[in-house]
Order: C-alpha cells, then sequence, then structure tokens
C-alpha cells in the first residue's frame, strides 16, 4: 500500500551545515553516504554507550534514520561541538519515542511510563548527580552536561523548560490515548520533541536574544506556528508506519484524530490538513513581516533559527527511512509526494481566515490584519 500526498506549497529556502556540506544539490538524499561521516559516528556510538534501544533491529532503525543528516539541515548555523548535541538529542528523541512512547512494553503501561518520563525531566534539571538508572535519563543527562559546557546558561535553561513541556506532555498522552483534535493539537506541539526541537536551534546558533523578547507574545507565536507546522508535515508521511507499529488502541496521529472526529476518509482529513496549514503559514507570513519591523538583531535570528528547523526537519520528514518502510529500513515507498515546493512568492499566502480550533485560536489576536488591540512590544534584546 502506498499512500497518494500532496506537495507542501511553502515560503522558505533550505540550508545545511557547512560541516556537513555536500558537493552537489540533491545528495543530501544520498543518506547512506554518511554512515561513515564522523557526526554520525559519533551519535551512534552515544546510542551504543546509554543502549538506546531495546535490541539490535532497533538499533539498526535507529542508525537508518541517520540523524546526523536531520541535525545538519534542522541546525545549519553553529559550533560542531553543539550541532553534535543537537544531532545526539536527535537519537535520543527518535529512541525514547519508539521504546517508551510507542512501541515497547512501557508504552502499553502509563504507571510505568510517567515514572520513567518524571526521572527523565528531574534527572535534566539536575545533571550534577546521577539521580536515576534509567537509560534515557542518563543519556539526557549527557547532553545537559554538554550543553553547560558549551552554551549560555540562559540559552540551556529554554532547553531545560522545554524538555519539562516535552515530559509532561508525554505524560498526558500516556493517559489519553484517543483525544480530541484540540486536545490532540496542543499535545502534538508540546510533545514529540516539537517544542523542544526548535528551541534547541536558537542554541546551537547561539542567538542572542533577551528574555523579554523571548517571552513576547507575538514572537512566541511565530514560534508555535512554525512549531505546529513542523509537527503535522510529519503526520501523513509517518501514518502507515505509526498504524502498522505503533500501538494502535493510541490515536496520537493528526491525520488518523481528523478522520475519527469528523467521521471522513484519509483524502478529506488530508485536505483539512493543507487548509490549516496555509492559514497558519499565511498568518505566519503576515506577523513576521510586521514584528521585524522594528524588531532587534536578536529576535529576528531567533525567528530565522525557528524557520531553518522547519525546514530542515520537513525536507528529512520526506525522505528518511524512517516514514519510507514499515521496518524503516529500506527505500521502499510508503507514500508518494507529500514533499516541499520550491520556495514561492509571499503572495502566495494570502489566507486570512482563522483556524476555528481553540487551541490554536490566540494566533489570531495578534494577526496584523486584524490588530484588535496593541500587542506587548518587541524589545531591543
Amino acid at each position: 500500500m502506498s499512500l497518494k500526498l500532496p506537495s507542501l506549497l511553502q515560503p522558505f529556502t533550505f540550508a545545511i551545515h557547512p560541516s556537513f556540506a555536500v558537493d552537489a544539490p540533491d545528495s543530501y538524499l544520498d543518506s547512506d553516504s554518511y554512515d561513515k561521516h564522523p557526526f554520525e559516528q559519533a551519535t551512534r556510538a552515544y546510542a551504543d554507550h546509554f543502549e538506546l534501544y531495546p535490541n539490535d533491529e532497533q538499533r539498526t532503525r535507529q542508525a537508518n534514520i541517520h540523524c546526523s543528516w536531520l541535525g545538519s539541515m534542522m541546525y545549519p548555523v553553529g559550533s560542531e561541538e553543539l550541532l553534535q548535541v543537537g544531532i545526539d538529542f536527535c537519537m535520543w528523541a527518535f529512541a525514547y519515542d519508539d521504546e517508551y512512547c510507542d512501541e515497547g512494553p512501557i508504552s502499553s503501561d502509563p504507571g510505568k511510563f510517567i515514572q520513567a518520563s518524571a526521572e527523565i525531566w528531574r534527572q535534566f534539571e539536575s545533571p550534577e548527580y546521577k539521580l536515576s538508572q534509567d537509560r534515557y535519563a542518563l543519556a539526557a543527562r549527557d547532553l545537559r552536561i554538554r550543553l553547560d559546557k558549551f552554551a549560555k546558561p540562559e540559552q540551556t535553561a529554554r532547553f531545560v523548560e522545554s524538555m519539562r513541556i516535552y515530559m509532561m506532555a508525554e505524560m498526558w498522552k500516556a493517559i489519553n490515548p484517543v483525544p480530541s483534535v484540540n486536545d490532540y493539537i496542543s499535545m502534538r506541539l508540546t510533545g514529540g520533541g516539537a517544542w523542544s526541537f526548535p528551541t534547541l536551534g536558537h542554541v546551537i546558533a547561539n542567538v542572542d536574544i533577551s528574555q523579554r523578547s523571548y517571552e513576547d507574545r507575538r514572537v512566541r507565536a511565530l514560534f508555535e506556528m512554525l512549531g505546529h507546522l513542523m509537527a503535522w508535515e510529519t503526520e501523513p508521511h509517518a501514518y502507515l508506519k505509526e498504524m502498522v507499529r505503533g500501538s494502535n488502541y493510541k490515536e496520537h496521529n493528526l491525520i488518523r484524530v481528523l478522520m475519527r472526529e469528523r467521521d471522513c476518509t484519509f483524502e478529506a482529513a488530508i485536505d483539512e490538513y493543507q487548509e490549516m496549514r496555509l492559514r497558519l503559514l499565511g498568518l505566519f507570513v503576515r506577523l513576521r513581516k510586521e514584528v521585524e519591523k522594528d524588531a532587534s538583531e536578536g529576535v529576528k535570528a531567533y525567528i530565522e533559527s525557528v524557520v531553518r528547523y522547519y525546514v530542515g526537519a520537513t525536507v528529512w520528514s520526506q525522505n528518511t527511512r524512517r516514514y519510507k518502510s514499515m521496518s524503516g529500513n529500506t527505500d521502499d515507498s510508503a507514500f508518494e509526494g507529500g514533499a516541499l515546493t520550491q520556495p514561492q512568492p509571499l503572495e502566495s499566502f494570502q489566507n486570512t481566515k482563522p483556524i476555528e480550533i481553540d487551541a490554536l485560536r490566540w494566533f489570531w489576536e495578534y494577526d496584523p490584519a486584524r490588530q484588535p488591540h496593541s500587542p506587548q512590544q518587541t524589545s531591543n534584546g
């Protein structure tokens, strides 16, 4: 079976980290060429050291994700030391997602899952001593120790907060296997690393943004919009893999949730998802233009880091074996299409209609096309 997916209209350009530079424009799609790359070898050694897999079959699947390939596209700016942290976090998040959240024995035992996730959360907050014997907690501690060494304290603190959000969202998912569309929209942004990955982008790029600007509601809206979009873009590509290999009583895929709640076909759910993303992209384009009129260079660089994350992760999701095959190890085509278009003119994104879902509705409070009140202004920091 092969799903047919529509192309994804988008306005952004693609980038890749210079330390992972490639010779030809499309050679980043040849993932096997990265097997011996130092970044890839290092992240596989990290997984081996902490045994971030239950068996050899899963170890092979994780190797075929090519986390160095993904990290270099999500984080095209930054030091090699911090890029390696980002790549290793990719490895950690996918391993945790598969073994603990979706497929392993603990994924069907909410009590054990919540206990383990709480240990991970606290260990990441307090890296000075080993507080747990959990493999994922100790591997997370290693990431935190390296962040403390190479990143600024305020940057690391933001990523620590994002991990707390991540673990809390996964606990919520564990006790809510069949969420409403509204609940799932919030779950998908905060769980699965969808909040943590873009937060890490400005850490790796060493972007200086003041806390006042970081918390500005318009800036937060821009961050969340692309966080939502990236999470949504993976859902059609991951659909078959999750239906075949995951815990099928859990409906933690946007397309599946839409199909149930709307009582519609896969194709109709894809159409609604497409409409949602175009409305969100339209708002992002309008609000980004408005915010950047008087924003500091730090704010602009922060927004750009989220854009780079979104584009890089989306390109990866359309080409990775993780979603192309049920085994995760081949290039079998579980889907056709679904790729980002070449960057389109900003004028292509003019949809001003809000999305009538409570979890998303607040973004349109800051829509320059509406301006119902004066939003909090970004500072020059």
